[in-house]
């Protein structure tokens, strides 16, 4: 790698997004918000990484490894987008980031890796897909491990059991999500129609949240009723990273195949119901043929012929 490359790892993308971790999101955000002509390389090993995870930046002899000071570098090197913010401004960026770290990251952690559901049908398989054989047996449990000890040391202190953590933890998320959208308003970023590191970190959060596939996730749906939260995110991934003809193309595949599941979904009960009875026809079809054709034939023995008379003697006592 050149000197003067700036070469930032990151975890894998899916589902229209350029990586599906919060960080790394936050990282590539900013970096496309400043214009840094950064190399980006995705990938689904974290032990090349110095810190076990992602996103970490190479730059010359220089090596950062969290959000806070890869954005703290960035700017050293007059690459940032909070050069014009107000003093006012700039202490929100330092409150609202303090936010996120307190009160959503504990939940968006949860909802990935400690939510039984979505460990075991989305996260788990998500991430031993993305990581290299043998790996992909050890890395799921390795970053659940992380997550788990994360979220429980966030909330020891406010001396709750583990009975209530999970719910102390969805209501401070869902606060910090009223306050994001509260702040947010009807502007197109948080301090107008320039984004900031603070819609950089939003984002971060926000569209994994929102664009992974979870079933039932209450923290998504909470989201996804903060409209201008919704349309932050949308608005970043249309502006700053637009699809690839390959990845649109893949895109379109997954809805197709999504709807065509949906449509087999809604129409089992009639298909179920229309194999049955296609079944009893064809059945009758066949009996008839057989019957008609000689193939089958109904003898009447001379036992059946007295079982039949005794039948009758029976009804004509009963007429008399």
């Amino acid at each position: 790698m050149a000197d003067d490359v700036i070469q930032v790892d990151v975890w894998k993308g899916d589902w229209g997004l350029p990586s599906v971790d919060p960080n790394c999101l936050a990282v590539l955000a900013y970096c496309k918000f400043s214009g840094v002509p950064v190399k980006v390389k995705k990938s689904g090993n974290p032990l090349w990484s110095p810190t076990g995870d992602f996103p970490v930046l190479y730059h010359r002899e220089f090596l950062e490894t969290t959000v806070p000071d890869i954005f703290s570098y960035l700017r050293k090197q007059n690459w940032g987008t909070d050069f014009d913010l107000t003093h006012k401004q700039s202490a929100d960026v330092i409150a609202f980031s303090s936010m996120l770290e307190e009160k959503l990251l504990p939940a968006v952690l949860h909802s990935w890796w400690m939510d039984g559901k979505n460990y075991v049908d989305l996260t788990r398989p998500w991430y031993a897909k993305a990581a290299p054989f043998p790996l992909n047996f050890y890395i799921p449990g390795k970053l659940q491990r992380r997550a788990e000890s994360r979220i429980f040391l966030a909330k020891r202190t406010d001396n709750l059991n583990d009975a209530d953590i999970e719910g102390k933890i969805y209501q401070d998320a869902k606060e910090c999500l009223n306050h994001l959208s509260y702040k947010l308003g009807d502007q197109d970023f948080f301090f107008g129609k320039m984004p900031s590191s603070l819609d950089a970190l939003v984002f971060g959060y926000l569209a994994p949240l929102l664009k992974a596939p979870f079933q039932g996730s209450q923290l998504q749906n909470h989201l996804r009723g903060c409209e201008n939260l919704t349309t932050l995110c949308t608005r970043v991934l249309q502006r700053f990273f637009p699809l690839d003809p390959e990845e649109l193309e893949k895109k379109r595949q997954e809805e197709a195949e999504a709807k065509k599941q949906q449509m087999e979904s809604l129409d089992f009960p009639h298909r179920r119901r229309n194999m049955i009875l296609a079944g009893l026809f064809a059945l009758s079809a066949m009996i008839g043929y057989a019957l008609l054709s000689g193939l089958v034939q109904i003898e009447i023995t001379d036992e059946d012929s007295e079982l039949l008379n005794g039948f009758d003697d029976d009804s004509e006592d009963h007429d008399e």
